[in-house]
């Protein structure tokens, strides 16, 4: 299952990127910089209809 992140601010989606080793320094976004990802996936299925 293909799996990216979406950025919240700008919405770039992008594969997992690679975290820096310093304190405190955390995923960012490669376009904007800031911080708050959406992880999607796809082929799931949220509590389908019966």
């Amino acid at each position: 299952m293909p799996v990216w992140l979406e950025c919240d601010t700008c919405g770039d989606e992008q594969t997992i990127p690679d975290r820096d080793d310093a304190p405190g320094g955390g995923t960012r976004c490669p376009v904007c910089g800031e911080r708050p990802f959406t992880v999607r996936r796809t082929g799931l299925a949220w509590h389908p209809d019966p």
